[in-house]
């Protein structure tokens, strides 16, 4: 729930003091077969308990019963609820009833899935007009080169990439049924819980000279410690990811709350489109014909903490010494194993052929 009020911009709990005085109001909906009803929300967290972070519908007592399921969503940037055990949602959907139930929910789904079209006939037009130039080098080659296809300015904003609300995320090679990996997001750990306080101090202490540079290139898994020592585990108790070293003397590296992990992943990837494409090169210079998609919704978050503990979520460091004595940091690259990635999310992806 939190990271829902979060990635959606309703509401950050952390940012969030303790107290009746810090408390938030919201109006909010709560639909029934009638329509939807004004409700306010409550949202705040005292001053006992460690401020853990509370949520209250107002009349809710009115609208739900113990033992019975209820569904939390955001849209146009309001809190609504509905009473699946309740609801004739599904019936209503099913078979076109009109209602303010059904209307709504038609409407809604019809919104949600526009911007995805658009996107898809774009990139099928793409497609279409043959390969596509490399605009650049390296790995990073295809994406930007699909997103300059789509007058996307690289890196303008933090959010998805396509108009605020769909991700990008494109690969040379088949999304799921490949043995190589998809990035998911960055993240950096939480200094003030870290030993090593700054990216320069785990170069400092676990980088490599090599090729010229001073660097730590290296993954990050819990199953085991790579060629620098560096492995991770969980601490269940406090929901901390914490990356050690195992070799003598074993020492703590850095730490991540696992709830920011879950939040990021949220943020990036409420909706995402994976791209494939065919590359080959001709006279030296690297071309992409377009392939395919396959359309993800929804990240599953609980299996966020499962994945990284059986090692199929991992992490990359990409540290290296800059002229002036600093450290360059591109990551920390949390990414997953193509064949396990739509277990992050929920529902089945949808898959398009371009070509």
């Amino acid at each position: 729930m939190r990271a829902l009020l979060r990635s959606s911009g309703v509401h950050d709990y952390v940012a969030q003091g303790q107290g009746e005085e810090s408390k938030r109001v919201l109006e909010g909906f709560i639909h029934g077969e009638n329509g939807a009803e004004p409700v306010s929300i409550s949202l705040y967290r005292p001053k006992t308990k460690q401020g853990d972070p509370r949520i209250w519908f107002s009349r809710f007592r009115d609208h739900a019963m113990p033992d019975e399921v209820c569904a939390v969503f955001v849209h146009g940037g309001q809190v609504h609820a509905l009473n699946l055990t309740r609801s004739a949602l599904a019936k209503v959907m099913a078979t076109r009833t009109d209602s303010p139930l059904s209307r709504f929910f038609i409407a809604l789904t019809q919104a949600s899935s526009a911007v995805a079209e658009e996107l898809l006939g774009k990139l099928r037009k793409l497609a279409a007009n043959g390969p596509l130039e490399a605009v650049c080098e390296g790995s990073t080659a295809i994406g930007r080169s699909v997103e300059t296809a789509l007058n996307i300015k690289i890196n303008s904003v933090k959010g998805p990439d396509y108009r605020g609300i769909i991700e990008l995320k494109s690969g040379r090679a088949p999304i799921i049924g490949s043995g190589t990996r998809a990035t998911l997001f960055a993240c950096v750990p939480d200094w003030t819980l870290s030993r090593c306080k700054s990216s320069k101090a785990i170069l400092d202490e676990f980088g490599y000279a090599r090729g010229g540079e001073f660097k730590l290139y290296c993954t990050v898994s819990t199953q085991r410690a790579n060629s620098q020592g560096l492995m991770f585990e969980i601490e269940e108790a406090n929901r901390w990811l914490r990356e050690k070293c195992a070799h003598e003397p074993v020492r703590d590296v850095a730490v991540w709350r696992i709830p920011t992990l879950e939040a990021s992943l949220a943020d990036k990837h409420r909706e995402t489109f994976w791209i494939t494409a065919d590359a080959k090169t001709q006279k030296g210079r690297e071309f992409f014909l377009l392939k395919s998609v396959i359309h993800t919704k929804h990240p599953n978050l609980p299996q966020l903490e499962r994945m990284l503990g059986d090692g199929s979520v991992t992490m990359d460091h990409l540290i290296k010494r800059k002229a002036s004595g600093g450290a360059q940091e591109k990551g920390p690259l949390f990414k997953v194993t193509r064949p396990r990635l739509q277990e992050l999310f929920l529902g089945e992806p949808k898959r398009y052929s371009l070509t």
